[in-house]
Parts: structure tokens; sequence; C-alpha cells
């Protein structure tokens, strides 16, 4: 299980690699970096830890991508021993790029460094990778870093900020693909207005949006869930309610032939793809027509997903281009495998891994840098964040 180390006060003394980043989408690009990371360590005998904030930094108010619980559970599966839980405050904004690293290695036994080629960090996003090299690799330090090249799809970087302008503009189908699995909300069922049952003729759950969960655009879409045993697909409304005059976003969803109430149970909901905008309907009756064919269509996507199921049991999207990898020097010596664990209580997920592991006996090379790359660093614009992805 997961330890979760606080920033500057909790301290982890088995010798370990750190990943740095944001790490709020946990997309393909990072699936890729945390891929590589976990067979660093595991060949340089080192804990393996990841760099992870609470709460947001950027857009739509701070709102993240995945909850601070659900990322924690998408961690386990790359072996990682323990998540740094940083909380983005005006204090740590203030906090200045050598300042941050002396204050991870007075608390961590860091061997290692990795981060993305364009990670930044420190007040005013001052601090980049050769800042994080120079200090690494200093002959007093006795620590080794290196970087992975943005990960490219379709000729373009794959991004948290990214995929969420995917989803401010209902495109959920693409930012799935950049995930590398279904954008979903985790949410617990509460108690409505009882009209989907009794007007309209379709029983729907209401389900909380978790609060500093980035938003999706509002409509109609095609979802699936997960419940028990077995799949359902369906539709979710999220938005107003125009036909009944309520303008307040609520989290409706139907699911084919899902029976009884599942109140206060915590519902994992995927969403497929986006299929219309909210409309204000005549009467409940023309409601009830529109949502039939909502329905047929969230039914003919169930048929699709099943005929790709049986053909590819376990499909994964392909992308054009894989990042390039600068090696580690030589190992280190090996931690112990066990330790102690204050674990929180996290929300189950439907994912599964979306890359296979790079066989452990890879050959490694020392990493070189050319002064192309060094001068593309420096003319890198720096953003206003304190720190980037």
């Amino acid at each position: 299980m997961l330890e979760v180390i606080k920033f500057n006060e909790d301290e982890y003394n088995y010798p370990c690699l750190l990943v740095l980043g944001c790490f709020d989408g946990l997309h393909l690009g990072h699936s890729e970096l945390l891929k590589k990371a976990k067979l660093q360590a595991k060949i340089n005998g080192l804990d393996l830890g990841v760099m992870m904030f609470t709460n947001g930094k950027e857009g739509k108010e701070g709102k993240q991508l995945y909850t601070f619980d659900e990322r924690l559970k998408f961690l386990e599966s790359f072996n990682v021993k323990f998540v740094l839980k940083i909380d983005y405050t005006e204090d740590f904004k203030k906090i200045k790029p050598l300042e941050f690293l002396s204050f991870l290695e007075e608390k961590l036994n860091v061997k290692a460094y990795m981060s993305g080629k364009d990670f930044r960090f420190g007040q005013g996003a001052k601090g980049k990778v050769s800042t994080l090299k120079s200090f690494a690799e200093d002959e007093e330090n006795g620590v080794w870093y290196m970087s992975i090249k943005d990960f490219v799809i379709d000729d373009e970087k794959v991004s948290t900020s990214h995929i969420k302008e995917l989803l401010d503009e209902g495109n959920v189908k693409k930012a799935g693909e950049l995930l590398g699995r279904h954008y979903a909300i985790c949410g617990t069922v509460i108690h409505g207005a009882d009209r989907g049952a009794k007007v309209v003729g379709f029983p729907t759950m209401n389900i909380a949006y978790p609060e500093n969960k980035h938003e999706v655009k509002e409509g109609v879409y095609t979802v699936k869930c997960a419940i028990g045993d077995n799949v359902y697909y369906g539709i979710a409304n999220y938005g107003g309610r125009p036909t009944f005059n309520e303008d307040t976003p609520i989290f409706e969803v139907y699911l084919d032939g899902l029976e009884g109430t599942y109140y206060d149970e915590i519902i994992a909901v995927e969403f497929i793809d986006y299929i219309r905008e909210i409309q204000k309907f005549d009467s409940a009756e023309d409601l009830t027509a529109q949502l039939s064919e909502d329905i047929l269509h969230a039914k003919q996507e169930a048929e699709i997903a099943a005929s790709l199921a049986a053909e590819a049991p376990t499909p994964a999207p392909a992308p054009v281009a894989q990042p390039v990898v600068e090696p580690a020097p030589v190992a280190e010596e090996p931690a112990t495998e066990e330790t102690t664990a204050e674990t929180q209580e996290v929300i189950e997920d439907k994912v599964t891994e979306v890359v296979e592991e790079t066989q452990a006996n890879e050959e490694v090379a020392e990493p070189e840098v050319t002064e192309s790359e060094e001068a593309a660093e420096e003319n890198t614009e720096i953003s206003d964040e304190a720190v980037s992805d």
C-alpha cells in the first residue's frame, strides 16, 4: 500500500527515486513517465516516490481531472511506494526553486529524480530541468537526474490542459483517448425529485458531482457503469432541467436494465461520448420521446463496445510516437521492500494499466544532453504558475 508523505513535514528514510510533476490527469504521457520510473527504480534498487498536489493549480478554479484519492489508486499499479503530498497554497508558490529542492532532500533520502522535459517549479516557475540537473548532479550531492521527452499523439503533445479543454468542449471521447481510459466521475448517489420514474418514465440516479473535480460541458452523454459483476450502458445529463424550469446543474444517470435504488453508494460513471445539448421541451411527453432516442443511441454504443471487446479483450490506444528516455547511471544499494503505510480510504476505480512493463534487464546507458536541447531549454518561456506539468 502507498505511504503518504506530507511535504516538508514527514520523512522518508529509504533510498528513493522521486518523480516530480503535477500528475493532475495521469494521462498517457504521465503513464509513460511512471513506467520508465518504475523500471529505473527496480534496476537501481530504489523505492519509487511521486510528487502530487492535493488541489489543482490551474483551470476552473483549480479543479482536477482526478481527485487525490483516485490518483492514489492509479499509482498502485506502478509499484509506487510513497506519494509526496503537497498543498498548492500561496506560501508554497513563494518557495524558490533551490529552496524547494533543499526541502526535499532534508526530509527524503533522494538518490535520483525524474521528470518530464517541460517540468517547471519554484517561485515564478523559474526552476527548469537544467536547474534540477545541476542541483542533483553536484559532486557533493551524489544524486542523478533524468528526464522524459514529451509524449506526442497525432503531432500534438499530450497534456492535462489540453484534456481539460476537450472536456470543456464536450469531447469526452478524445479526452479518453489521451487519458488512456474513459473520463469518469465517482460520486455518491443522492435523493432527487423522483421525477425520472414518476413523470418522465425513466428512473434515474442523482449523483453528487465532486466539488474539486473538473466539470464536463453541460449536456447529454452516453455513459457506462460497472455495478457489482455487471456493466450497464445508459445516458447521463449534466446541467439544468429547463423543461421543469430548474437551472442548477444536476448530474443524473439512467442505466438500461438496472433495477433498484443505490442511495448513499459510490458509483463510478464513465463518459463514452457526447450526444447533444440540453434542451427545453414543451412537455414531459416530448422529453420522454427524446430520451427514448438517446437511450437507443446508448444501446448502439453498447453493441459496438461488446463487438470490440470480443475482438480485442484488452484494447488500448496506440500512440503515434513514444518518448525517448534518458537512462540512469550505476545502481544504488537496494532498499528494503517493506515500508510502513498510513493510507487513506480510496474510491475503487475501473481502470487497467495502459502500458506494458519494459523488460527489467534492459541495457542502461549514461544520459546525454545535446547543445541544441540545452539551447532550446534556455529559450523556453516561463509561465506565471509556480509549477507546471
